[in-house]
This record gives C-alpha cells, structure tokens and sequence, in this order.
C-alpha cells in the first residue's frame, strides 16, 4: 500500500490494485515464502481496516465488490518506515520492499 500510496500521491487504492501489487513482489521473490492465496490476503486487508489503517472512501453497499471498494491509507510514509523501524521480526525481503523507492513493476 506505500507504494501505491506514493505511485497515485496519495490517491485511493482498491484491494485489487495492493493484491496486484504483493502479486508483483511475490513474482520478484522465487523463494517466496510469502505467497498467500487471494482469501488470506483479503482477510488481511479487512483487518487492516478494521484496525482503522485504512478506510472506505464511501459507505459501503451491499452490491459492491469488496475488491474493487476505494480506500485510503490513513498513515504517512514516515509512521509506516517508524513501525517498520519498532518490528525487529520484520522480514528482510519486506523491509527492503518497503524501504525500497521504486515500486516492483
């Protein structure tokens, strides 16, 4: 989600767009002991929302697709590199994503 954060300035972001985005990371790492199937990484989304990290830029409706819901990152760059600093269990590969100027295109 940095990376989009910082891609769109700032735009929202759908869970399509940061599943697409892992799928890049995922596909960067062969050895990959990060790839999850698409429910898992939707169950993570959610909790991030519900954590109140991210949030539905509308209400949502029952009809809409969870996926493709607008939402917005509530933390800047530097309370995500901070938590990032405080996580000494934080996987190198992920550190280094996410330190990382350049998205994984």
């Amino acid at each position: 989600m940095k990376h989009l954060n910082d891609i769109y300035e700032e735009e929202p972001f759908n869970f399509q767009m940061v599943y697409n985005e892992f799928q890049k990371f995922i596909q960067r790492k062969a050895h990959s002991v990060y790839n999850f199937e698409k429910p898992v990484v939707m169950k993570a989304f959610e909790h991030l929302q519900q954590l109140e990290l991210i949030k539905p830029m509308e209400r949502t409706s029952v009809n809409s697709q969870r996926e493709y819901q607008l939402v917005k990152l509530l933390l800047d760059n530097t309370q995500i590199m901070n938590a990032l600093q405080k996580y000494s269990n934080c996987p190198t590969d992920v550190r280094q994503w996410a330190t990382s100027s350049l998205s994984w295109l």
